[in-house]
């Protein structure tokens, strides 16, 4: 009876653990989640979905959303696909800073793309020539769950101030994404847009227009210490190229922008998601083409620090990228 038992019990194993293969093989919908109207991370995340519901014959989604907002859906399997910023992802892999201690364990590094640029315009005539002078003013960091919110937050400490310490003095702080945050800079209602993403950026280049702006600097002083208080961010320069409104470059902070996947996606898929994407990147240059001019396979693993997607480094021990 002991024997017939354990067989049994071996027999159910066995097919769940084939049920839940084959179900993983045989993923029919790819959802991700990118970024918000007015950035990078939307328009390429439809041209990629749509480009594998092309090549592999998948029905897909891209929804909005926000680098750590996106960790924190693919970690729950609500979206297969998300992106993000490599520091970003570490945190949420280990739990760290604002995933307060809930590790997302089951978050994989798919691909790294470009740099993602923290950048903050003010109005050019307005009277702020530093992070400090933001200490009363009306401030839109972002959405809350978006990366470029937790860096604004990281930056405004280094220099001394809080959201909260910004109400306290008069100011505001209003969590809206790109589109809403240059509306309310156009209508003279907020002082200060920040934004982590590709360099140049469409929405400060329409700001530039109406009405002006002016960059402003994280010192390296304040650079160092915007490090101590997130070891993920490098100090990078925004450079006078990318914006007319510019005649020297800007120091800034700076990430590395990459897609996550789920664990839970099979390594037959992650794989063609890979190949797929990079055999069509010429087409992806007609969305964003400098961004995709800054990616490459070769870069694929720049700046990762978590587990990387076994279907993903198939392809990139093929290409000799990866060991």
């Amino acid at each position: 009876m002991k024997k017939v038992t354990l067989l049994l019990v071996l027999a159910l194993a066995l097919c769940f653990t084939f049920s839940a293969s084959q179900a993983a093989a045989d993923q029919k919908f790819l959802r991700m989640a990118s970024g918000p109207e007015g950035g990078s991370w939307y328009p390429l995340g439809s041209a990629m979905m749509s480009i594998l519901e092309r090549e592999l014959g998948i029905s897909t989604s891209n929804g909005p959303g926000g680098g750590v907002g996106n960790c924190k859906v693919v970690g729950a399997g609500r979206m297969d696909l998300g992106w993000s910023y490599t520091h970003t992802t570490y945190n949420a892999y280990n739990g760290l800073s604002e995933f307060d201690g809930k590790k997302l364990e089951d978050v994989r590094h798919l691909m790294s793309l470009y740099p993602g640029v923290f950048q903050t315009v003010v109005p050019e005539k307005s009277d702020i020539k530093s992070y400090a002078d933001l200490k009363d003013k009306h401030i839109v960091p972002g959405k809350t769950g978006f990366t470029g919110t937790a860096i604004a937050e990281l930056i405004l400490k280094a220099y001394g101030l809080t959201f909260d310490s910004i109400r306290q003095a008069g100011g505001k702080v209003s969590f809206v994404g790109y589109a809403d945050s240059a509306a309310l800079m156009k209508d003279g209602h907020s002082h200060a847009y920040m934004a982590v993403t590709s360099c140049p950026q469409a929405t400060i280049i329409d700001l530039e227009f109406r009405p002006g702006v002016r960059f402003l600097a994280v010192e390296p002083e304040y650079q160092k210490k915007v490090q101590e208080l997130e070891p993920g961010l490098t100090p990078i320069m925004i450079p006078k190229e990318a914006y007319k409104s510019l005649d020297e470059d800007v120091p800034t902070m700076g990430t590395v922008t990459n897609i996550i996947i789920s664990k839970n996606v099979s390594d037959d898929l992650a794989y063609k998601i890979v190949k797929t994407l990079y055999a069509h990147w010429d087409e992806l240059k007609q969305v964003k083409k400098q961004a995709i001019e800054e990616s490459d396979p070769k870069k694929a693993l720049l700046g990762n620090n978590i587990p990387v997607h076994p279907g993903a480094l198939k392809y990139y021990r093929e290409i000799g990228i990866a060991d």
